[in-house]
């Protein structure tokens, strides 16, 4: 009873804070019994102007915020710190954790914000291969499995909200960041992404939508470029995976840099307000992209002074603002005592801020944890599994896989052989077993050889010498090519030794979409002898390399791996398990076929003359060529042959479509694969989609198996936007259609 009694008087004591005219008054935010809201709402009703704007802003770097805070005893108000590399401590952190806690008047904590599209970036987290890879996956389970693993280590090492997903809908292979979506379908994205926000805030770490909105649509595939889309199109791709990652439950959400009809989106009550929180009901918190409210000044060119890019910018919605104060400084806080801004706008902001605080239990667990477990065997193992599932064979005229026993002398040669490229924000750890290695460890040192053969972008004749003679005492040639990036692109960050040569990632986009001039010098030095050759990209875009695969018996695709990426290509290649990883991004024949994504309009791809073009025989849509992709989205091969066959449906009596399908495995290998259902229906009051992806399912088919694989369709696929920019059922006729197979389905 005493024992109750004690810690009944110590929560009571608890609720007890210094009030502003130095007396005390009973904070019930310390009530854990309440709501967040309710928690929220009565600690904004004690905070000064000061406090409340403090929580709007960020820190920089744990080590400087300790250096400032402990050691140069200069106490500012700050709602978080974002993790910039993973150069902090645990002590220094928990040091400046429990000076907010402890010893400010309110006792608010921190939160520790950082990257995560892919595995938290820190050195001692797991990565994971690349979104638009795992996109390929076409396996909601998988990344699932990978987004609570990536909880539990964010959570275990103190950072509480993540800067993802990517929702972004990628149309132009041109723009640096392809490779940080999964996928240019927005049914797949919204899927991924909903699978990635739960995971994730299963373990109280809050997800963060990423670039609202139209952000992966830039002029000229440059990055910040204006996206160029009327609403309706708007509505009907880039939207619709942030309806569904919000309806998941997402905390968090952050505005892009780009603007969109000539409205910069962070300056924009439109989107901000109107469209994301009225109309989609968001209600949490939004967070700037970094630099986005100075950029409405020295960029966008919509503000004359900070003062009016910080107004914009809380007048459209955006809560906190990062990197470092610059609209929301001191110019806002005399502006709101001035009585030019109604304090009310602050409120709101805090008010989000502070009740994400709540949701994840900061308040009650605001430290790192002691003890945590950080890269386990098991999300390893995972990482390995997910690269096994996102790794694409593209080209196979019977290489692969490739026997052990008969492999003689290998060769393995290019700029990813030994550094394989990872992919945008990723920091490469000790753990990452790069192409050349996972060789290596399947046939022996003594049966590989190696040569670089060229740089990213330069080379010299002697490095080009050194490839060929080293591919010319081999039987086989496994040529890895492809692209190098930094940890964030435009952030830079590590570099291979002795380069500075990314050409892919945020801000490093390209004119052209063809290998740079040293890796063509390459490639054409080792295929002039002859020998048979499997060549590897690396690539965080899709490349137009037509001409280049007709020259070589296989072709295998990564859109950046984890850090099992050797180990998975050995796994596929020595035929441990079959490829099953299929386009999410469709690759254009060239440059000058951009756009080529498949669920393009009907009207979009020379549907007129039907008449397309070659050097041959020129036509129509083109000339010269025809307009379709080189890979469409969905294509991957595999060592083995799932035949499909009895497609049928069925109306329910709740007015649901039953669409069965029977898949079976008449090959040699087992195989996962994705089965993918596309609807196209036949006429619209506004011009239909040539198909659109209505749902897909990952089976596991051992070889000699049969399994019949059922879907689901309810209104929600059945839906377009209407003439008023409403998402609205359309019944008629429509497609259904399952790799070659097509039946009839009628909506009323």
């Amino acid at each position: 009873l005493l024992s109750f009694l004690a810690l009944r008087i110590r929560e009571f004591q608890l609720l007890f804070v210094p009030a502003q005219d130095g007396g005390m008054e009973i904070f019930m935010y310390k009530n854990k019994n309440l709501t967040p809201k309710e928690r929220a709402l009565d600690l904004l009703s004690k905070m000064t102007l000061d406090e409340k704007l403090g929580q709007m802003n960020i820190y920089m770097r744990v080590e400087d915020t300790y250096n400032t805070l402990l050691n140069d005893g200069k106490f500012e108000e700050r709602g978080c710190i974002f993790v910039e590399s993973s150069s902090y401590s645990a002590e220094h952190f928990n040091a400046v954790q429990e000076y907010y806690v402890k010893k400010s008047r309110l006792g608010i904590p921190i939160l520790l914000v950082g990257e995560g599209i892919r595995g938290v970036l820190h050195k001692s987290a797991t990565i994971f291969p690349q979104c638009a890879g795992l996109g390929g996956s076409f396996d909601c389970e998988l990344l699932s499995e990978i987004s609570d693993i990536i909880g539990q280590e964010s959570a275990a090492l103190g950072i509480r909200q993540l800067y993802a997903p990517d929702l972004d809908i990628p149309r132009d292979p041109r723009w640096g960041r392809m490779q940080e979506c999964y996928g240019e379908d927005p049914y797949l994205v919204g899927e991924m992404g909903s699978a990635y926000v739960k995971g994730i805030q299963s373990h109280d770490v809050a997800a963060t939508l990423k670039h609202f909105i139209a952000y992966g649509i830039p002029e000229n595939g440059i990055n910040l470029a204006p996206a160029h889309m009327g609403e309706r199109e708007m509505r009907e791709v880039t939207l619709e995976p942030f309806k569904k990652c919000i309806k998941a439950g997402a905390l968090s959400v952050m505005p892009s840099y780009n603007e969109l009809d000539g409205e910069a989106v962070h300056a924009s009550q439109q989107l901000l307000r109107s469209l994301l929180r009225e109309e989609l009901g968001f209600d949490g918190m939004t967070i700037s992209d970094y630099g986005a409210i100075e950029m409405l000044t020295k960029f966008h060119n919509v503000a004359k002074t900070r003062l009016e890019a910080g107004k914009m910018a809380l007048m459209a919605g955006v809560d906190m603002e990062a990197p470092e104060p610059y609209g929301y400084a001191e110019e806002l806080k005399n502006a709101i005592l001035r009585g030019e801004i109604d304090e009310k706008l602050v409120d709101e902001a805090v008010l989000n801020i502070l009740t994400l605080k709540f949701r994840i239990g900061l308040f009650e667990n605001p430290y790192i944890p002691a003890k945590s477990t950080i890269h386990t065997d098991k999300a390893s193992a995972l990482s390995c599994r997910a690269d096994e599932e996102s790794i694409l064979l593209l080209k196979n005229d019977g290489i692969l896989p490739f026997s052990p026993d008969k492999a003689g002398k290998v060769a393995v040669i290019g700029n990813n052989a030994k550094y394989s490229f990872l992919g945008d924000y990723t920091l490469r750890n000790e753990n990452c077993i790069d192409f050349y290695t996972g060789i290596v460890n399947r046939l022996g040192k003594d049966n590989v050889l190696y040569s670089k053969g060229c740089n990213s972008i330069s080379y010299t004749e002697e490095m080009i010498e050194s490839a060929v003679k080293t591919a010319s005492e081999a039987d086989t040639v496994f040529l890895v090519l492809g692209d190098d990036t930094g940890v964030g692109g435009g952030i830079g960050g590590e570099h291979r030794e002795g380069e500075n040569e990314l050409t892919c990632g945020e801000g490093y986009d390209t004119h052209e979409l063809v290998l740079p001039p040293s890796q063509r010098r390459l490639f054409n030095a080792i295929s002039d002898l002859g020998k048979p050759t499997v060549l590897i990209l690396y690539a965080g875009r899709p490349y137009a390399i037509a001409p280049e695969v007709s020259r070589v018996n296989g072709f295998m695709f990564s859109w950046g791996g984890g850090e099992q990426s050797g180990t998975a290509f050995a796994n596929l290649i020595f035929g441990d398990v079959s490829p099953s990883a299929k386009l999410s991004v469709s690759f254009p024949q060239s440059t000058g076929h951009i756009p080529c994504y498949y669920n393009h309009k009907v009207s979009a791809r020379g549907s007129w003359y039907k008449k397309p073009g070659s050097i041959d025989n020129p036509g129509r849509d083109y000339v010269l060529s025809s307009p379709d992709a080189w890979y469409a989205f969905g294509c991957g091969l595999s060592y083995t042959t799932v035949k499909y066959s009895d497609l049928s449906v069925k109306t329910l009596n709740n007015g649901q479509v039953m669409v069965s399908v029977t898949i079976e495995n008449i090959g040699k290998y087992d195989i996962n694969e994705s089965v993918l259902l596309f609807l196209r229906v036949l006429y619209s009051p506004i011009t239909p989609f040539v198909k659109r992806l209505r749902k897909f399912k990952k089976v596991f088919l051992k070889k000699g198996a049969k399994k019949n694989v059922e879907f689901v369709l309810n209104d929600d696929d059945f839906t377009y936007v209407d003439a008023n920019f409403k998402t609205t059922k359309l019944p008629g006729k429509y497609k259904i259609m399952i790799q070659d197979l097509v039946c009839d389905v009628t909506i009323e």
